[in-house]
Parts: C-alpha cells; sequence; structure tokens
C-alpha cells in the first residue's frame, strides 16, 4: 500500500538537488570503516538546505541512522527521553531497566547497537537550540560514545570557541559549511519543478541566488502566479519580507539589526564603514558578536561580507521599508569610500573603484558581478598558453547556449581564438580551480594586428571598417564559465575584468540584453552605427566607454551626490572647516580660503540666496543640522548638545563641557569629534 509520507519522500528525493561535494565529505567522514573519528557539524544559515542534506544523506546512506531535534530538548533528561522514543520508534526495544538508567547507560546501549548493526550515525539537527546543554554533550554524553557511533550534527552556527578550547575536541570537530547552489543545480531544481522556460529559469536564479528556501518560494510563486511574478514589484517585496523574516527571527538586538542593514549597503565591510553610515559608536565586543551571525563571512579581500543572497534581500527590505534612510546609507557610503579611495595606496585603488560599484542600483551589476565571496574552493588567475586555447574553445561552445537568446553561436566567434592568442597572448586571461580551467575572459588591445584579425570577424567589421586606430583601444570580447561554477566564478571574472578596464578607451559589442543594461548603468555609450545583426535578426549592440581620464566609478558618483560634493571637498575637510570656523566665529568673516572651500556646498549655495552672505548661511546651516541631530538617537542628541555647549553657547573650557555632560576627558573628544563629523554629513549629502 502506497502511503502519502511515501510520496512526499519521493517528491522530496525528486527535488533534492546538487551538494555533490558536501555529500561525499559525509560519506567519507561518516564511514564506519573510516579509522578517524570526528563529529561532522553542517552549519550556514536557515533556509540554506541543513535538513534536506541531512535526510538526502539518510536515504542513500546503508548504516543505521538515528535522526534528533535540538528543538525538542533543552535540559539532558529532554535529550535521553527524545533519544529513547526515537530508538523505539525504529523497533530498538530498550528494557525498562536500561530505560530507567541514565546517560551512561543510554550511551552504552548505542555503543553495543553500533556493534552488532555493524555502524550507526547519531544526527542531531537544529543544534543552535541546544545551547543549554551543549556543554553537558560535549563535556560529558558524546565521549561516552564509541567510535563506531558517528555524529553528524548542524546548525546555524559553526561549532567554534568552546569547542575549540575544549581538551581533546579541537582535532575532533569538522565544521562544514553549507553555501549557496551553483546555477547548475538551481536549474534541475526548477526543471523538477516543471519550470522550464530559459528566461523564467533565469530569473528564478537570478532572485534566489541559490538559497534553497528562496529557490523553493520563487518556484512555488512562480507556479502559482505566473513567470511575471518576480517582476511585479509587490508580490516580489511580499516573497523578500518573508525571507529576511525567517532569517533574522534569531536577531532580537535592535542594534544589530540595524548595523546588517548598513552592511548589506557594502560589498566589502568592516567596524569603521559601520561606524561611519550608521553614526554610532561600535564596540570590539559588540563587533565581533555581530560577525558570528550566521550569514556573515570572511570576505577574500580582507574585512567581512553578509552572504550574497542575504545582502541583496536585506538591501532590498531596508528600501522597501525606509527608502529615505536607505538613499541616506547608499550617500554615506560612497563618501566613505571616495576618502579611502583618496588615501589608498595605487595598487588598492582599482580594487576600491570595483567596490564603488557596488552602490549601482543596478540589480543585475549586482547579481552577475558581485557574486562569489567565502567559497570552499580557491580562484587562480593567469594569462592563457596555448595549450589552454582547444580548452578555452570548447568551453566557450557549450556556454554560448546557455545565455540569451539561448542559441548556439552562428558566428563561431571560437574559431579566431587562436588566431587573436598569437597576435596578442595578453588577451585572454584564465581562471583556474584545482588545477582545472573553469573560466576565462578576453580584453584584447586594438592594434594593427588584431584589428585586422576582427576586420574579417562579421560581429566587428563594420566598428573596425568605420573606426581610426586609436590609443589604448581595447576589445571586450567574451568571457564565459562552466556551469558548476557559476556564478561565483563569473563575479571574479566580471569584477578582475572591471580592475583591467583603468585608463583605457573599451569597446564592446554584445548580443546579450543584461550585459547590455549593466554597461549602460556604468557608463558606457550608445554606438548604434557600429551594431551588427545574426542572420535569425538578434541585434548586437555596440558601447563604448572611454577610461583614459576619468574612473570607472564617476557615472554612480555623479548620480548620488550633488554636482560639486564629490571633487570640491571631502567629509574630514568639512569637518575640520567647520570645526574651525565655530571656534573663531570672525573666521567666517574675515578668512577667504575657508569662505571659498564653505562656498562650494550646495547647502551653502541655496541658503546663501535666502541670508544674503556666505557667514550667515554657514551659521544658519549649522544650526539647522543641530537641531535635526537633537531629533536623532540618543547619541545624536549628546552629540549636538556637546557642539552647542562648547561653541555656540560657550559655557566655558571644554574640561567645563565634559563636567556639565557627565562625560570623562577622552570619551568628550571623542564624541566631539564624532560630532563634527555628523555635522559635516548633514552638510554635504542630507
Amino acid at each position: 500500500m502506497v502511503r502519502i509520507q511515501d510520496l512526499m519522500k519521493k517528491k522530496e528525493e525528486e527535488w533534492f538537488v546538487g551538494r555533490t561535494r558536501e555529500l561525499a565529505i559525509m560519506r567519507k567522514e561518516l564511514a564506519t570503516d573510516n579509522e578517524n573519528w570526528r563529529l561532522v557539524h553542517l552549519y550556514g544559515p536557515g533556509g540554506i538546505g541543513k535538513t534536506s542534506l541531512l535526510r538526502s544523506f539518510v536515504r542513500e546512506t546503508s548504516v543505521e541512522t538515528v535522526m534528533i531535534t535540538g528543538e525538542e530538548f533543552h535540559t539532558p533528561n529532554n535529550f535521553l527521553e527524545q533519544l529513547r522514543i526515537r530508538l523505539n520508534e525504529k523497533g530498538w526495544e530498550l528494557s525498562e531497566s536500561k530505560a530507567a538508567v541514565g546517560a551512561a547507560a543510554l550511551a552504552e546501549f548505542l555503543n553495543q547497537e553500533a556493534i552488532s548493526r555493524q555502524g550507526l550515525i547519531l544526527f542531531i539537527d537544529s543544534f543552535e537550540e541546544c545551547k543549554t546543554i551543549e556543554k553537558w554533550l560535549r563535556d560529558n554524553w558524546l565521549p561516552l560514545l564509541s567510535v563506531h557511533v558517528r555524529v553528524c550534527t548542524a546548525g546555524r552556527y559553526p561549532l567554534e570557541s568552546d569547542w575549540l578550547r575544549a581538551p581533546g575536541w579541537n582535532d575532533l570537530v569538522y565544521n562544514l559549511r553549507l553555501g549557496p547552489l551553483n546555477r547548475s543545480a538551481t536549474y534541475r531544481y526548477t526543471k523538477s519543478r516543471g519550470i522550464l522556460d530559459y528566461y523564467t529559469r533565469d530569473s528564478i536564479e537570478r532572485f534566489s541566488k541559490g538559497i534553497p528556501l528562496a529557490l523553493t518560494l520563487a518556484c512555488d510563486a512562480v507556479l502559482q502566479y505566473g513567470p511575471d511574478v518576480l517582476r511585479e514589484s509587490s508580490l516580489q517585496r511580499q516573497i523578500i519580507h518573508s525571507l529576511c523574516s525567517i532569517l533574522l527571527q534569531d536577531i532580537k538586538d535592535s542594534f544589530e539589526k540595524q548595523l546588517l542593514d548598513v552592511s548589506s549597503i557594502f560589498w566589502r565591510f568592516d567596524q569603521e564603514m559601520l561606524e561611519e553610515v550608521s553614526g554610532q559608536e561600535i564596540s570590539d565586543e559588540a563587533f565581533h558578536k555581530f560577525c558570528c551571525l550566521p550569514f556573515i563571512i570572511l570576505s577574500d579581500q580582507g574585512g567581512w561580507s553578509v552572504v550574497d543572497a542575504v545582502r541583496e534581500w536585506i538591501k532590498s527590505d531596508l528600501h522597501n521599508r525606509t527608502p529615505e534612510t536607505y538613499d541616506l546609507y547608499r550617500r554615506k557610503a560612497l563618501l566613505v569610500l571616495q576618502g579611502r579611495l583618496a588615501e589608498a595606496p595605487t595598487d588598492q585603488k582599482r580594487r576600491l573603484i570595483v567596490e564603488l560599484l557596488y552602490l549601482h542600483e543596478n540589480e543585475l551589476l549586482r547579481s552577475y558581478g558581485f557574486r562569489g565571496q567565502g567559497e570552499s574552493f580557491q580562484v587562480e588567475k593567469r594569462q592563457a598558453r596555448e595549450v589552454d586555447i582547444p580548452v578555452l574553445e570548447k568551453m566557450y561552445q557549450d556556454w554560448a547556449s546557455t545565455i540569451p537568446p539561448y542559441l548556439p553561436d552562428e558566428t563561431h566567434q571560437e574559431t579566431y581564438f587562436r588566431a587573436v592568442w598569437e597576435a596578442e597572448p595578453s588577451s585572454f586571461t584564465v581562471f583556474g580551480v584545482d588545477d582545472r580551467l573553469v573560466a576565462f575572459y578576453a580584453l584584447v588591445p586594438l592594434n594593427p594586428e588584431t584589428r585586422l584579425i576582427f576586420q574579417g570577424n562579421p560581429v566587428f567589421r563594420t566598428y573596425i571598417t568605420e573606426s581610426p586606430l586609436q590609443v589604448k583601444e581595447y576589445l571586450i570580447w567574451l568571457g564565459c564559465t562552466l556551469p558548476d561554477f557559476e556564478p561565483s566564478v563569473f563575479g571574479y571574472l566580471l569584477r578582475y575584468l572591471f580592475y583591467e578596464l583603468a585608463g583605457k578607451l573599451i569597446i564592446t559589442l554584445t548580443p546579450i540584453q543584461y550585459f547590455t543594461d549593466i554597461y549602460t548603468s556604468i557608463g558606457f555609450k550608445r554606438l548604434p552605427w557600429a551594431d551588427s545583426y545574426y542572420t535569425n535578426g538578434t541585434p548586437v549592440h555596440a558601447y563604448q566607454i572611454d577610461l583614459r581620464e576619468k574612473e570607472l566609478s564617476d557615472p554612480l558618483t555623479e548620480r548620488l551626490l550633488p554636482a560639486n560634493s564629490k571633487v570640491s571637498i571631502s567629509l574630514q575637510e568639512v569637518s575640520s572647516l567647520l570645526k574651525k570656523a565655530m571656534n573663531n566665529s570672525h573666521a567666517l568673516e574675515s578668512d577667504a580660503e575657508l569662505l571659498k572651500s564653505l562656498q562650494g556646498l550646495d547647502k551653502i549655495k541655496q541658503m546663501v540666496l535666502l541670508e544674503g552672505s556666505i557667514a550667515s548661511a554657514v551659521r544658519k546651516v549649522v544650526l539647522e543640522c543641530l537641531e535635526k541631530m537633537g531629533r536623532g538617537t540618543e547619541e545624536d542628541q549628546l552629540l549636538a548638545q556637546a557642539i552647542r555647549l562648547a561653541y555656540i553657547q560657550k559655557i566655558g573650557t571644554h574640561e567645563v563641557v565634559a563636567s556639565r555632560l557627565r562625560l570623562s576627558q577622552s570619551t568628550y573628544y571623542r564624541y566631539l569629534k564624532k560630532g563634527f563629523e555628523r555635522l559635516a554629513h548633514y552638510f554635504i549629502i542630507e
């Protein structure tokens, strides 16, 4: 007789995709013939698929398994009772005497069963719920088990700190992080759900970013409401809000929630960035606690990052809830990154310029260019060798039909690879994982020899024949990735490509709509006269950008900041100027250099029209900004009060003001510095 539970298990098995690497590790570590015993701990944020992976392993293994859930117990007795219930459900009847005996007897029962059944695996899911008994499990009960009893736990956080410090445990724990599914796995899932349209499949992948819970919700929505549901703002907002509620259900601290909002604005963040944008001082302890959240990872570029999908959903939810706060955070973030860019050594400037691009509103740019941090694999970059050319040709042929318009490349661009490589070997940059080529891009210098090759290429013939040879001109020709390494490696590829564009005149032609959207968003201009067409009528659009005298981030800066503020004066300079002006009221009347610097600010320009003089305008704007700060957070109010007492009411020395505010001297001066920085923020961007 087929039961409903049988149908449910069958459907669950059909819908399980990916996790090949993780299953292989579990098979090895939990194998009964493995001489080395280690506790395997799966960890990752809610919705990442930990429980599904455990169930998949249980279905495939021939070893006896027992699974319990951390939500079911909060004391040692609860744990032992639930374990007895599971054993009884499996038909492993314990005698009354054994059932009545405590932890040691139950552990010995499992040890004997493991020997008689040639192995046993104990699974504990939702391990984060076991906090109240975690120490008891680690120090008292788990050590009673024999090596024949394998143990696998799953929770939101890695087993670190106490586990690593506990005597004997530091080499006996294997933390296995679960990341998002790759693009191939998400495609297999959408196919298993009956969604076969390529465009809908790609929309689901971009929205879910490989997070299983989001993938399920997106497919459910598409099947219920149709393929346009992910483009309809109201329904999309509902899905994103639901995802955020599930992901953040464990965060009760409102301060941590604010930090999460701020950190989602950045692709990569550190403590100072969060302080400058949030406007609050963050203790080292609070910052480290925040970075222990399950969806915060170490960034490959230094600092930390929110997991790709979670970062995008939190950012979108913030924009939906409080659009003014979202815009304010973006403008502040831009100023922070600009300040760092101005002080950065040459070798770091390109990386910061690319980080500035993440502040773009273009969802496609963020989806394709900023995926892939904290991956389990290391990506290596180098120039292509001659032996690589056949591999690149095959990779491109396979990849071409997997992207819009989902047709083979009738122009066979791969047939030009060898000639271009022989003319200019530096044109091809390849990416490898474990000595396997997984991606490449071609950025070709257009010199007389390469132009001659592309003159015979139908896609580029018009541009080459109708444009002159130009200094530092390069062609973004193409790039692709093996499906099993998308989209993460493609993110690496696109970011490295952005690094290489500095100081060049760039031309590109593409038939892919989302690439044209990305190019337009970062300042590329259309060259319609250079367009070409496939024989089926598909247009190949030409775009160009000249970065020989400007930066790739300039269009974004112009969009987010007033026209003059980005180039005329920095946040730190405004802070110093305001302090100087308020410290000496006569300076506003007589210091020509000070007046010249301040009058470039848009806020001052606007106020001068009403007040008649720059000095009066500055005083008026300062008072308005202090009033606005006084309506803000408790810290904002204290900062505003410190400035008023010291510089406007001038009640006495700084020591007197510090005493009035009941602050130590060091804390007072730190608050004063932060107060002027906050004031400068209001002057520049609010």
